[in-house]
């Protein structure tokens, strides 16, 4: 007679789970990696726009950003963000070190940071 053992039927079958398995493992860790990706793409988009913010505002106020700490919120990629900036001297006195750190807010709890930013801004 012709035709597959039980024996036979059972490999195969167990190959293809493993086979399975294998294959929805990987597809779920590129999932993963994507958002990822995506969360982290963001997060520097917002850091990069408080610099953004802050050179605007030296061209009004023409003098050096004051020294100190700040943390705003903000919205973006349909995303709550905690953004820190903390502005520090430097040698010159024209010249400010700008170190930002950009957290999720998820439900209220700040994960992260993302993204930390390092900028140097001067007064022109």
């Amino acid at each position: 007679m012709r035709g597959f053992t039980l024996l036979e039927m059972l490999i195969a079958v167990v190959v293809i789970a493993v086979v399975g398995i294998t294959i929805s493992t990987a597809v779920g860790n590129v999932a993963n990696q994507t958002f990822s990706l995506e969360r982290r793409t963001v997060a520097h988009w917002v850091a990069q726009n408080q610099v953004n913010q802050l050179r605007i505002s030296l061209r009004q106020e023409r003098r050096p950003i004051p020294e100190g700490k700040d943390t705003v919120r903000i919205y973006m990629g349909k995303r709550d963000w905690e953004v820190r900036t903390e502005i520090k001297s430097t040698d010159h006195p024209w010249v400010r070190r700008v170190e930002i750190d950009v957290f999720e807010l998820d439900e209220g709890e700040q994960v992260g940071p993302f993204d930390h930013l390092v900028a140097f801004v001067g007064r022109y």
